[in-house]
């Protein structure tokens, strides 16, 4: 007998790409992430955010140095978000400022989270799009050991709010 599932895998979502800030002091580095993944619990407000950090982007090594050097962090932010005020101010271009939980090399720290919602499909759909700016610190997520004081800033654009 088989069963039907509507789970679906982060490997199957549609992704976005996003581009990562680096400041310290008078140092600025941009580097581009790829697959993002966001997606909204249908039966929640929660709304997560997943992507891979690779290690050279942060200067970061693993632990037991047995992790390839394409391999990554891998970034899981959870924010809660109300979908009858997206709903209301989707055209309008508000910008939502909120804190999210950011978990980063298995450490849980609250972050910034500014997010605009755009409209995507009708308006029957209740389906949007969101442009995303997180802003974290290196020493909150014990990153960077060159840099501890490094402040890092994503920025997402337009991307696809995958329904799970």
């Amino acid at each position: 007998m088989a069963k039907c599932s509507n789970a679906q895998d982060y490997n199957i979502y549609q992704a976005s790409d996003a581009v990562m800030l680096q400041v310290n002091d008078n140092m600025r580095i941009e580097s581009r992430l790829q697959r993002v993944v966001i997606a909204l619990s249908n039966n929640s407000n929660q709304l997560s955010v997943r992507l891979n950090i690779p290690y050279p982007l942060i200067n970061y090594t693993p632990p037991d140095n047995t992790m390839p050097s394409s391999a990554g962090l891998l970034f899981n932010l959870k924010i809660n978000i109300s979908l009858w005020q997206i709903q209301d101010y989707l055209t309008s271009a508000k910008t939502f400022v909120t804190q999210g939980f950011l978990t980063l090399n298995n450490t849980t720290n609250a972050v910034k989270v500014q997010y605009i919602p755009l409209p995507a499909g009708t308006d029957q759909d209740g389906d949007f799009k969101l442009s995303m700016v997180i802003q974290f610190n290196a020493d909150d997520f014990n990153l960077d050991n060159a840099h501890p004081d490094s402040q890092f800033i994503i920025k997402i654009n337009d991307a696809t709010v995958n329904r799970v």
